[in-house]
């Protein structure tokens, strides 16, 4: 009896911690011990005030017309803000590479300019330092896109 009930736990604890692996991120070996990476997301500071600095220009020429970062700066009715509430309901949740290929593919969607990855990024980096976002050490770059889009964390 004694060992039907270790083995039912032994497997209950695999079951959960395979699930808990698979909700937070893949082990990593650290030695002896297994570290478990968490996702990261748009509050672990992706980006470098001076990137996004650099895309302001950009953002003014090419985006800012139909795309201010509140819903009271709109113009026109079809303006879609990139901040606050019409934002986080669309993108929380979702990989900032998302956002990166629709703007690298599709903005601006009146075809007045071409956008490259790469400015799509920086353009990105933008907007969540408008969006509030803390800066990090490092550049955003297509390595750090899979991090999910977030509400921003107030320190």
């Amino acid at each position: 009896m004694r060992s039907k009930v270790s083995v039912l736990v032994a497997s209950t604890l695999v079951v959960w911690g395979t699930a808990l692996t698979i909700a937070v991120g893949h082990p990593v070996s650290a030695g002896n011990s297994i570290v478990v990476q968490t996702k990261k997301t748009t509050n672990d500071g992706l980006y470098t005030k001076a990137q996004a600095d650099g895309a302001r220009e950009q953002f003014e020429k090419i985006c800012a017309d139909c795309h201010p970062f509140t819903v009271a700066a709109k113009k026109k009715p079809k303006d879609k803000p990139l901040g606050e509430d019409p934002f986080f309901e669309n993108w929380t949740g979702r990989p900032l590479s998302e956002l990166v290929t629709l703007i690298h593919l599709q903005m601006p969607d009146d075809g007045s300019a071409d956008v490259s990855e790469e400015e799509a990024i920086d353009l990105v980096a933008y907007i969540l330092q408008q969006n509030g976002f803390t800066p990090g050490q490092g550049p955003l770059s297509k390595e750090s896109l899979s991090a999910t889009i977030e509400r921003p964390v107030k320190k």
